[in-house]
């Protein structure tokens, strides 16, 4: 049988860097996800709105990601 893809959603996921814990020294980061990005959107055009969010943040931006997400069906 032939298996097929359906693309979904995507989401657009930023990792911010917030310093380190005083007690423990360990890194504070976090992540933001914002879902229903189209899965045919230019990983250009989600870079940049990814920054432009980002400049509304507080915390330092170390990180843009784009989750792809696919359904395989036979």
């Amino acid at each position: 049988m032939a298996v097929t893809e359906i693309k979904n959603p995507s989401s657009l996921r930023l990792t911010y860097d917030f310093g380190k814990d005083p007690e423990t020294q360990k890194a504070i980061r976090k992540n933001k996800t914002y879902a229903s990005v189209k899965p045919t959107a230019a990983a250009q055009d989600v870079y940049e709105v990814g920054a432009m969010i980002s400049s509304l943040q507080d915390g330092s931006l170390i990180q843009i990601a784009k989750l792809d997400n696919t359904t395989i069906a036979e």
